[in-house]
């Protein structure tokens, strides 16, 4: 009775073995078809990517250019006025010493003529 006894829990040992083994390739079948799902699924994904990408407008190449532009040109008025301001300073000086110097040839004209 031993031997028979032996004979069937070796029978359903194996038999568990054989359902463990299985159900552990039976979950790998699962996993591969979901891999095989999300993979199948990736080049319409990427194609969707791309429509989009496409469709969708860049940002202007220009943009850092014109902001260092618009800086610049803030930065320039500010001296170009101070430029302008300084240049109008200057004139005024040069105005003023040639009326000085124009009343001064005038007045010693009229003191050849008068005198």
């Amino acid at each position: 009775m031993s031997i028979s006894m032996r004979l069937s829990r070796n029978h359903s040992d194996s038999g568990q073995a054989d359902l463990d083994e299985l159900r552990v390739l039976e979950e790998r079948k699962r996993a591969l078809e979901a891999q095989i799902q999300s993979i199948s699924a990736e080049p319409e994904k990427i194609l969707r990517e791309a429509q989009e990408q496409a469709d969708t407008l860049p940002p202007p190449d220009d943009l850092a250019d014109r902001r260092r532009l618009r800086e610049f040109e803030d930065v320039m008025s500010r001296k170009q006025i101070r430029n302008e301001r300084r240049t109008q300073g200057r004139s005024l000086l040069l105005l003023l010493l040639l009326l000085t110097a124009t009343a001064l040839l005038a007045s010693w004209v009229v003191k050849l003529f008068l005198g």
